[in-house]
């Protein structure tokens, strides 16, 4: 059972460290799969049980806890105060994660430990180690004062999910006959109050509160026009094209020079014809019936792309970017072939290809807004530690090899 918790810790430990929430509705899914972890666990081979527990037995965290009282006050975030016990929550977990990337780079004969260097100024990971328990406990900090300060409260779909988590929570730590008592009387094994078990299960559904209040929930609230701006501000360009592909189609080798002469032609050819119809109306029928005719890109998208840099070849890009709207270019090569490109207008609805799928311009913006605000909240933060304490250094609560590396 220890070992079960731990392997969930370290899971939702990973969830909780970081700020974004772009994709709003992976944020449940994200949740559940803290309780979904515990069948996971469960099926891990004994073989794997004497190296955790092994590496587990190296730092006495028992007698770091034993430093403070539990309830004692040890530091306040813009007047939170965070108690010994919450702190060490976040030390004891942030330690075993480490500690468990160490073994796996030391499986691969990468000689990694608490005093190998961290950082490009050459501090080690010992050293760095207060710095990351103060970041991730400033990071719930700033959730919850962002909500504060909005007014932010879950609401009934965000609050059903939370339960659901918790629910499930429960069965996968004391089974599907579990208890709330019996789940937090295991939990004050690890160190977790039961205020911190619901701020942590709580963490998504609340980043998705305050993104959901501020955007709206389909990302209403951002206006076409914000959206276009991003957009151009971003250099992101709408273009179709024809491709005349360099490529033999069933070896997809290129092809020999001939061949490749008498595919420049003919892009050459379908541009200037483009080019010389001053009607921008007539002009981008003629392009979407040459494209018909001669378009030879298996994967094109119905009316084009939207994109930005470093998604498409970068003479792709620049040869769209330098069009204006309506405008058709000279023969772009890439390593596929020539492209005949037409720059299309912006709009606010528009869906941008990514590089790993495509999301809508105002999700896009709206994911960078909600990340500037939180990360600005973050950087204003007032953290205050009480006289005289430090985090305890973990050096000089650790046995074993790791220590000395």
């Amino acid at each position: 059972m220890k070992k079960l918790f731990l392997v969930l810790l370290a899971v939702l430990l990973a969830f909780t460290a970081g700020m974004s929430c772009t994709d709003k509705n992976l944020v449940t899914e994200i949740n559940r799969s803290f309780a979904r972890g515990a069948s996971a666990a469960r099926e891990e081979t004994p073989a794997a049980q004497p190296a955790e527990n092994a590496r587990q037995d190296e730092v006495d965290y028992d007698a770091i806890y034993a430093l403070h009282e539990p309830d004692e006050i040890v530091m306040t975030i813009d007047g939170q105060e965070i108690c010994w016990e919450d702190y060490f929550y976040a030390y004891s977990n942030i330690a075993k994660n480490l500690e468990s990337q160490f073994q796996t780079y030391q499986a691969y004969g990468v000689a990694l430990g608490w005093n190998s260097q961290a950082d490009e100024e050459g501090h080690t990971y010992a050293e760095l180690f207060g710095s990351k328990v103060e970041m991730y406990l400033r990071r719930f900090a700033t959730i919850d004062s962002v909500a504060e300060e909005n007014g932010v409260a879950l609401n009934e779909e965000e609050e059903a999910a939370v339960q659901e988590i918790h629910r499930e929570t429960i069965a996968g730590f004391v089974g599907e006959d579990g208890t709330e008592e019996q789940l937090f009387e295991l939990l004050s094994e690890q160190y977790i109050r039961p205020e911190m078990y619901w701020k942590l299960i709580r963490n998504e559904a609340t980043q998705h509160a305050i993104y959901r209040q501020l955007f709206g929930e389909n990302d209403e609230l951002v206006t076409d026009q914000q959206a276009l701006d991003w957009m151009k501000e971003n250099g992101i360009v709408s273009a179709d094209h024809i491709l005349i592909s360099t490529r033999d189609p069933e070896t997809s080798q290129s092809l020999d020079e001939a061949g490749m002469a008498e595919k420049a032609a003919l892009a050459q050819q379908l541009a200037e014809e483009l080019r010389a119809i001053e009607d921008p109306a007539e002009r981008e029928a003629r392009f979407l019936e040459l494209k018909a005719e001669y378009g030879e890109d298996p994967g094109a998208a119905e009316g084009g792309y939207v994109f930005g840099s470093g998604v498409m070849e970068d003479a792709f890009y620049q040869g769209a970017l330098a069009l204006e709207e309506g405008q058709v270019s000279e023969p772009v090569q890439t390593r596929y072939g020539y492209h005949i490109l037409l720059r299309h207008p912006l709009q606010g609805e528009d869906m941008i290809f990514t590089g790993s799928g495509k999301q809508s311009a105002k999700s896009l913006l709206a994911g960078e807004l909600f990340s500037q605000k939180m990360e600005e909240r973050y950087e204003a933060q007032k953290v205050e530690y009480v006289p005289d304490f430090e985090a305890p250094s973990i050096l000089d609560f650790k046995s074993g090899s790791q220590a000395d590396k």
